[in-house]
């Protein structure tokens, strides 16, 4: 259920952002910290507006801020930041024109106010074709 947002500055040039996302999609099924796949959701938003210190063209940055749902203890949140940081680290080591700055925020979503519902493509079908 892990919704991820990476947010990153528009001078980071011919960033493709589509393999950072599967990375770490895949580092939090790799690391167990999800049931299904299917579960991790992410995007990644270019900041066409942004000032870093006073405004020095060579800095850089990307931030993932990390939603998970209520329940998971304080250890389990510093090893997800930790990791996800580590295969940002990984992703963005040809980006090295830049001082990028990358950090990884954890945010919690209280389970009693989320919803969810998947809403299967064959009974989509199935209800256009009744």
């Amino acid at each position: 259920m892990p919704h991820i947002h990476l947010e990153y500055s528009a001078n980071i040039e011919n960033l493709d952002t589509k393999p950072i996302l599967l990375a770490l999609n895949q580092a939090l099924v790799d690391g167990a910290y999800v049931s299904c796949a299917n579960d991790v959701k992410s995007r990644a938003i270019c900041q066409q507006e942004y000032v870093i210190g006073l405004n020095d063209p060579t800095q850089a940055y990307m931030h993932a801020k990390v939603s998970l749902l209520t329940g998971r203890s304080l250890g389990v949140q510093q090893q997800i930041s930790k990791l996800l940081l580590k295969t940002l680290e990984q992703q963005l080591q040809k980006y090295a024109q830049f001082n990028l700055q990358i950090c990884v925020e954890i945010l919690e979503m209280q389970t009693n106010t989320y919803s969810k519902k998947v809403v299967a493509l064959n009974e989509q079908i199935g209800s256009v074709f009744i």
